[in-house]
């Protein structure tokens, strides 16, 4: 059975002719490790071909929000790195469908001191669909009544398609990685009626992480890094402080999302694998109903049989990179 939505307000956003409606992107919590859509300046910084998966449920009680992202990336050449992505993120229980597909290229020059610098560009093409089927009006409803009857309420489009571009900068050296990156240059226009003027706005992201280092008695080695992460898109600030304890097989981290949810993340590496999991308990009262936000990352390092090309590529970024979940 279909559940049933009043949204009038949402319905004057949509289709109002003289109100702007800015939509924004998918927020991931495990922000190191889901590299690309973090940074496209990180494409190929592995030194070896990468595959990741990431996919997040916000709020299990609504159904609401769920969204899955994939991307592949491998150096190319001796500084430079590839990637292709894609994205599914669906909203109010499928009533927005976005769907996207990319490419990133990148191109980092090694400094002295085993430090990198360097900066990345990609496209990608969005369709985004809207299942008006999905919704009930208040003209649908009749008292004493549970049938649906036919709206009087005036559709716009079903489908919108966009073409949009961003950028990322990184500066890594070997207890250090900071950058940033801007998504959405062109603001593309996202809309489902013709005279709307909306936008997709611009994403601003900017990261940093230091590592410190230590050993055990049994000469173990585990480090501490804390890190900052600060997103803007539309308006909305996103500040999380946070942190990682992390050995050769174990990660774990805390973030504080400023006023808005704590986030705690563990992380198991295994030979080539990587395994991560997210929980946000989110610190707004008029969300404590909504149910856990969980998120689960994978990803693979490929191998290189044989003489190990990545030995000799300089658009690699330090170790400290690898270690971030």
């Amino acid at each position: 059975m279909k559940q049933l939505f009043i949204i009038p307000a949402v319905l004057a956003i949509l289709l109002s002719f003289n109100i702007e409606s800015k939509g924004q992107d998918v927020y991931f919590s495990q922000f190191y490790a889901n590299p690309i859509y973090l940074n496209s300046a990180l494409a190929g910084s592995e030194g070896n071909p990468r595959l990741t998966l990431a996919h997040r449920q916000q709020w299990s009680n609504l159904q609401a929000y769920n969204a899955s992202y994939f991307s592949f990336d491998t150096p190319l050449g001796k500084q430079s790195g590839l990637a292709i992505h894609a994205l599914n993120d669906q909203q109010m229980d499928g009533v927005i469908n976005n769907n996207a597909i990319g490419t990133t290229l990148s191109h980092r020059i090694e400094l002295n001191n085993r430090a990198v610098i360097g900066g990345g560009i990609s496209l990608n093409y969005f369709q985004k669909s809207f299942d008006w089927s999905k919704l009930t009006f208040e003209d649908q409803m009749r008292a004493g009544s549970s049938n649906r009857y036919p709206t009087s309420e005036r559709f716009g489009q079903s489908r919108t398609n966009m073409v949009d571009v961003g950028v990322g900068f990184v500066y890594a050296a070997e207890n250090l990685v900071a950058g940033l990156n801007i998504s959405h240059i062109n603001t593309p226009k996202e809309r489902f009626n013709p005279d709307s003027d909306a936008i997709l706005p611009r994403r601003y992201t900017a990261h940093i992480a230091y590592q410190f280092q230590k050993y055990t008695y049994s000469k173990q080695a585990y480090s501490i890094t804390p890190s900052i992460v600060y997103e803007n898109q539309a308006g909305n600030d996103y500040l999380n402080i946070g942190g990682y304890w992390n050995n050769n097989f174990l990660t774990l981290g805390t973030w504080y999302r400023v006023k808005q949810a704590m986030v705690f993340t563990i992380g198991l590496s295994y030979q080539q694998f990587n395994l991560g999991y997210s929980y946000d308990h989110s610190l707004q009262s008029t969300q404590i109903n909504y149910g856990a936000t969980n998120e689960f990352t994978l990803s693979y390092r490929f191998q290189w049989k044989g003489k190990d090309p990545s030995k000799n590529y300089k658009g690699k970024c330090p170790d400290l990179y690898k270690n971030l979940r």
